[in-house]
């Protein structure tokens, strides 16, 4: 648990960015918030905790330019977003190598340059 909170006290940008289903193609909300090891999701599905999808997102790469970016989260809460029909939902994304992570924390970084 002291892993968790130690990354929620990471630097987090309030970027709003699509969220889709890598397989299907289907939007699963948009982020409130991201970092490089996870964002928060508010969409219109309540998701399975310890549940891992593929998604794909834009992040901003200069000035009008966007990367598609392809990750494994994993949910690790969801809950209804106040008086809404909405849920918000943790993700810790889920790295396969040190270079995934280094991409990642790489783009992140020039991101958060931008904000």
């Amino acid at each position: 648990m002291e892993q968790i909170a130690e990354r929620r006290n990471l630097r987090r940008l309030s970027i709003i960015e699509e969220v889709f289903d890598q397989k299907s193609g289907q939007s699963l909300g948009h982020t409130a918030d991201l970092n490089a090891y996870g964002m928060m999701l508010v969409g219109a599905v309540q998701f399975e905790i310890s549940k891992e999808i593929r998604i794909s997102l834009d992040i901003a790469n200069g000035t009008d330019n966007k990367t598609r970016t392809s990750l494994t989260a994993q949910c690790r809460w969801s809950e209804p977003h106040h008086d809404t029909p909405f849920y918000n939902s943790g993700f810790r994304f889920v790295y396969a190598t040190k270079f995934d992570i280094e991409y990642i924390e790489t783009l992140f970084f020039g991101l958060s340059e931008q904000y």
